[in-house]
């Protein structure tokens, strides 16, 4: 019998596959402990904490976190000591702040962790990209179709990629973001390219890395050392 997810079943799907991916990048640094600035649900913290100390901290008192901020206000990070983190999550939170104040949340974050921050962002782009999954092409014998399947999967991903970035200049010029659902900006829409969330993440941070979900392509995760 075959199944079909329907819009709500779908909806749930997406959020846990960016559920995972904030746990397993925060794990993947190996953090004692850990400030979750954004509660949501609650399910992320719920999970590291069996791994590390976690505090929590939130604009809404009635999520119960542990601290109370608003980030758009930026004299109460001081409520925090410099390096007083190993890692600080703030995922699908910094778009509900004004684009001017990205970089100064950054630069206040750096402040506080001791390494690494990760943030997700909402990404509008279009995502063109071919994954195949593959058993046995590992074998000396297929190495010949190993390397032109491989070969040929970076030069469909460079075109998609290619052809995204042109989507993206066409739109910018037709589409201008409008405030909805609380979001001030979001990648992809009006000004807000790839490339500027980039450059103005590297004026603060490396990015250790980058990675688009393909289960929920609206979330754009950035895991950031210092």
């Amino acid at each position: 019998m075959k199944y079909i997810i329907d819009q709500k079943e779908s909806k749930l799907f997406r959020k846990l596959h960016s559920y995972n991916m904030q746990i397993y990048l925060s794990l993947y640094t190996n953090p004692r402990k850990v400030l979750e600035i954004g509660v949501g649900e609650g399910f992320v913290s719920h999970v590291l904490k069996k791994y590390c100390e976690i505090k929590t901290a939130d604009i809404d008192p009635n999520l119960n976190p542990d601290i109370i901020i608003d980030i758009s206000e930026l004299e109460q990070f001081k409520q925090f000591k410099d390096n007083e983190y190993d890692l600080i999550i703030i995922c699908e939170v910094l778009e509900h702040v004004s684009f001017n104040l990205f970089e100064s949340i950054l630069k206040s974050l750096k402040r506080i962790t001791k390494k690494y921050v990760l943030i997700s962002l909402p990404n509008q782009n279009h995502f063109l990209n071919l994954v195949l999954f593959k058993r046995g092409f590992d074998k000396p014998i297929f190495y010949p179709f190993n390397y032109l399947l491989r070969f040929s999967l970076h030069l469909f991903n460079k075109l998609g990629k290619l052809i995204c970035q042109v989507h993206y200049k066409i739109k910018k010029r037709i589409l201008k973001f409008k405030k909805q659902n609380e979001h001030y900006w979001e990648i992809g829409i009006d000004k807000y390219s790839e490339d500027l969330i980039r450059n103005k993440i590297k004026n603060h941070f490396r990015i250790e890395k980058e990675i688009r979900l393909r289960q929920n392509t609206y979330h754009h995760f950035y895991l950031l050392k210092k």
